[in-house]
């Protein structure tokens, strides 16, 4: 996470600006390698949607992510983009 980034999670958490999460699909499973006791296992995990809350708003998102960089990515854009939208510190 980047310094940007950082700044604008910190804002939206700590002003309770907005908040932005995974939401599992059921039934939308894919599989991946992970370590588990310092072995690697095959685990299945769902794909998720994101879901931007604003103001006790729920909004769902329309892409659906696995759960790796590319979702992380994504909800640090999310961030970004409200950041630089505000009109109040």
């Amino acid at each position: 996470m980047d310094d940007n980034t950082r700044k604008a999670f910190n804002w939206a958490i700590e002003g309770k600006h907005l908040r932005v999460y995974p939401q599992p699909i059921d039934g939308d499973i894919y599989t991946a390698k992970r370590m588990r006791n310092g072995k690697p296992r095959t685990v299945s995990i769902n794909k998720v949607r994101l879901v931007i809350e604003i103001e006790g708003s729920k909004h769902l998102g329309k892409f659906i992510y696995k759960q790796d960089e590319e979702m992380s990515k994504a909800i640090g854009d999310i961030y970004l983009h409200y950041y630089n939208q505000r009109t109040i510190n």
